[in-house]
C-alpha cells in the first residue's frame, strides 16, 4: 500500500504499550463496561442471553408549531414498562433541547459556530405539569437530563408507569446539526422529552447530550400529531394516519399508485408546490403519524414541498424538497432512497419498516427511524447520493441494532460507513471508498488528533471525529473482513450479529464475542490493537536469504514488526524466471517477539519479495514492504468484492 498522507512521523509509528487506553484517553470507559458478562443476560457467544431484558417506552405526543414565534409547544405521555429485575425508585429522561441554554455543558465544550455548537442561539425547554401516574412531580434538571422521583416504586419484571409532561421550546434558525429552520421550512428533532435507557450494563445511562455524541434510546410504539399552518405539508417518521384530512383525493390516488410502483410518482408536483407557497391558507391543519417498534421520531414541514415517491418490496420510498432551492439532483431523491433501502436489505438485513423518507433542508445530514435529513444539492445527482446513502444506512445502525451512540461512535457511524462502502461501489462500479476512508484516518495520524476507537465521541477532537468515528472503524472492519477472517465467513458472522441484536442493545463486548464465535477465531489481538490503542500497523522486511538442502531451496525472510500491532502476513515472492508465488503466515508468528524469520520452501531463485500483495492492507510505511526486485501487487479494485 502506498502511504496516502506522506510518511507518518516517527512518533506516530513508535511502538507503544499494547493496552494504553487510559494514557491515550483519560475519559475512556473501562473494560468492565465494554465487556459485560457472560451471564444470563448476555451470553458468551455474543448473543442475548436467556434472561436478556430491556425496558419499553410507548409515546403519545401532541404538538403545535407556531411559525410566527417560532416555537413548538406540546405534551408527551410516556407509558414506561420496567422489564428489569430491579425496583426503580426514580427515572431519568433526556431533555436535549437544554443544550441551547446558556451555560449548558455542550455550549462550553464546542465553539458556538461549529457543527455541534449552539451558534449563539438561546433556547431550551420550558417544562410544566410534570406528572407520574397522574400525580405532580418536581423534576430535578441536570443539564440535558431530568430525574423524576417516584412516589411509589416501580416494580420489577413488568411494572408500569405513565409519565406526562407539557413542553415548549424555540426553534433555532438555519439548523444546529440536528434540527432547525430555513425561512418557512422546519426540520424538527430531539423535540420531546425522551426516556433514558436503563440497562443491565450501566443501570441508568445518563451521559448528557453535548452536541457531538448522538443517542441511546428505548424501543416502543409512537403515536404523534403535529399541528401546523394549514398550507404546510408534513413528512415524518412512521405512517401517515389521516391522509383524508390533509391530502386531496388526487394526492391520495398518486400516493396509492406510488406504493406499488417501482417508478417515481409525483405526489405533489412543482406547479402545485409553487402555487401552494404563493397562496397561503388560513388556519391550521393536524398531521397524525404512527411508528411501531422504533426508538425515536422526527418530522419536517414546509408549504412548498415537492413530494416524490416510489416503492420496493412493499416499502414506500419518499423525497420531500423545495425546488429550485434544493437543486435538480433532488428530482432523483426518491429513486436514490429506494435504491439504498433495497441495497442494504439485500446485503445485510431486511428493512423492517413500511416507509423511508428523505428531506432536503438546512440540516447537513441526520438520521431518525424511517426519516432522514439531507443537505441541499445541485444539478448533479451524485451531490446528494452520498448523504442519502449514509443517512439511510443508519436505519440499520442504530435504528435496527440499538447500540449506544453516546459512548461508541464506531458501533453507529463506523458500522454505517462500512455499509456505505458496499453501496457506493455498487452504485458507481470501478470506484472504491477505501482510499478516501484511509486518507481521512491518515490525516488524524499525521495531525496527532487520534483517539482510540473506544473513546466516547464527545471526547474525540472534533476535527478528527470523521476519522475516528466513521472512517477508521470502516477501514478496520474491511481489514478484518478481507484479510483476517475472509469475506464469506465475515459476511455470515456480521449478518448473524445484526439478526441477534435487532431491536436490542448490544455492547462492544457483544459484538466482539459474536464475531469470534461465529467466525471461529480468537481475535483478542485485533480488538486490542485497533480499538483500544492509537497504534498503527507497520511490518517490514529486514532481508532475504536463500539456501539449498537436499535438493530443496528455502528462503528465509526476516520480518520485523515496528509497532505493537501484530497481523497475519501475506507475501508474494518473485522468481528469476518471472513467475511469482504467494505465501501466508498466521498472526501467531508475533507471539514471542517483534522479529520473525519466515523459512519457506520456494521453487527457484528468489529475486524479490513483496508484503501485502493486496494493496488494501493498511500498513502505514510502504518503504519497508519490499525487497530486491519485488513483484507487482494486485491492481487496485473494489474492497467489498
Amino acid at each position: 500500500m502506498d502511504t496516502l498522507a506522506g510518511d507518518p512521523s516517527a512518533a506516530a509509528l513508535r511502538p507503544r504499550p499494547v493496552f494504553d487506553t487510559q494514557r491515550d484517553d483519560p475519559f475512556a470507559t473501562t473494560n468492565r463496561i465494554d465487556w459485560p458478562g457472560p451471564n444470563r443476560y448476555r451470553s458468551a457467544s455474543g448473543a442475548p442471553g436467556p434472561d436478556y431484558w430491556q425496558q419499553r417506552a410507548d409515546y403519545t405526543i401532541v404538538a403545535t408549531l407556531d411559525t410566527g414565534t417560532p416555537e413548538l409547544t406540546g405534551s408527551v405521555e410516556i407509558r414506561y414498562t420496567n422489564n428489569s429485575p430491579d425496583t426503580l425508585r426514580y427515572v431519568w429522561i433526556q431533555v436535549d433541547q437544554n443544550l441551547y441554554r446558556t451555560g449548558s455543558k455542550g455550549s462550553a465544550l464546542f465553539p458556538a459556530d461549529s457543527r455541534w455548537g449552539v451558534r449563539g442561539f438561546e433556547g431550551g425547554y420550558n417544562l410544566s405539569d410534570v406528572r407520574v401516574n397522574g400525580a405532580l412531580v418536581r423534576p430535578r434538571i441536570n443539564d440535558t437530563m431530568m430525574r423524576l422521583d417516584l412516589a411509589s416504586p416501580l416494580a420489577p419484571l413488568g411494572g408500569k408507569a405513565t409519565i406526562s409532561i407539557h413542553f415548549s421550546f424555540r426553534v433555532p434558525e438555519h439548523g444546529s446539526d440536528r434540527m432547525g429552520r430555513d425561512s418557512t421550512l422546519y426540520e424538527i428533532a430531539q423535540w420531546y422529552p425522551r426516556m433514558a435507557v436503563y440497562d443491565d450494563v450501566r443501570g441508568w445511562n445518563t451521559d448528557p447530550y453535548l452536541g457531538q455524541g448522538e443517542f441511546y434510546l428505548e424501543y416502543g410504539d409512537f403515536d404523534y400529531s403535529v399541528t401546523v399552518p394549514a398550507g404546510y405539508v408534513v413528512a415524518g417518521s412512521g405512517v401517515l394516519q389521516n391522509p383524508e384530512d390533509v391530502l386531496t383525493s388526487e394526492q391520495r390516488r398518486r400516493l396509492s399508485t406510488a406504493a406499488s410502483s417501482s417508478s417515481v410518482v409525483q405526489i405533489i408536483t412543482q406547479a402545485e408546490a409553487a402555487a401552494a407557497k404563493t397562496r397561503p391558507k388560513a388556519g391550521t391543519r393536524t398531521w397524525r403519524f404512527r411508528a411501531r417498534n422504533v426508538h425515536d421520531v422526527a418530522w419536517a414541514g414546509a408549504p412548498d414541498f415537492r413530494w416524490d415517491a416510489t416503492s420496493w418490496n412493499g416499502i414506500l420510498a419518499q423525497a420531500y424538497y423545495e425546488f429550485p432551492k434544493a437543486g435538480k439532483a433532488w428530482e432523483q431523491g426518491a429513486e436514490q432512497t429506494q435504491w439504498t433501502i433495497r441495497q442494504y436489505s439485500q446485503l445485510f438485513f431486511p428493512f423492517p419498516y413500511p416507509q423511508a423518507t428523505s428531506v432536503a433542508g438546512p440540516v447537513g445530514g441526520m438520521e431518525y427511524p424511517m426519516f432522514v435529513m439531507v443537505h441541499y444539492g445541485n444539478d448533479d445527482p451524485s451531490s446528494i447520493f452520498g448523504t442519502i446513502n449514509h443517512e439511510h444506512g443508519h436505519e440499520w445502525f442504530p435504528m435496527v441494532v440499538g447500540s449506544n451512540e453516546r459512548r461508541y461512535a464506531w458501533m453507529d457511524e463506523g458500522f454505517n460507513t462500512y455499509l456505505n462502502a458496499f453501496a457506493a461501489e455498487a452504485r458507481y462500479p470501478g470506484q472504491s471508498a477505501y482510499a478516501g476512508y484511509l486518507r481521512n484516518w491518515a490525516d488524524a495520524v499525521t495531525q496527532r488528533t487520534q483517539s482510540p476507537l473506544m473513546t466516547a465521541p464527545d471526547n474525540i477532537d472534533p476535527s478528527a471525529l470523521g476519522a475516528i468515528g466513521y472512517r477508521k472503524p470502516a477501514v478496520v472492519m474491511l481489514t478484518l473482513r478481507n484479510h483476517v477472517i475472509g469475506p464469506e465467513m465475515f459476511d455470515t458472522s456480521f449478518r448473524e450479529y445484526i439478526r441477534a441484536w435487532a431491536f436490542k442493545h448490544p455492547t462492544p463486548g457483544d459484538f466482539f464475542r459474536s464475531i469470534e464465535n461465529s467466525a471461529g477465531e480468537d481475535l483478542s489481538w485485533f480488538w486490542r490493537s485497533f480499538f483500544y490503542t492509537t497504534d498503527v500497523l507497520d511490518i517490514g522486511i529486514d532481508g532475504v536469504s536463500t539456501r539449498t538442502s537436499e535438493g530443496q531451496t528455502f528462503a528465509t525472510i526476516a520480518l520485523h514488526r515496528f509497532t505493537s500491532v501484530p497481523f497475519p502476513v501475506r507475501l508474494r515472492v518473485a522468481y528469476a524466471d518471472g513467475t511469482t508465488q504467494d505465501f501466508s503466515l498466521p498472526v501467531n508468528i508475533w507471539a514471542r517477539s517483534n522479529r520473525f524469520n519466515a523459512v519457506i520452501s520456494v521453487r527457484g531463485n528468489v529475486v524479490g519479495v513483496r508484503l501485502w500483495p493486496d494493496p488494501s492492507v493498511p500498513d502505514w510505511n510502504s518503504s519497508n514492504d519490499t525487497w530486491g526486485k519485488p513483484p507487482n501487487a494486485n491492481p487496485p479494485g473494489p474492497v467489498t468484492r
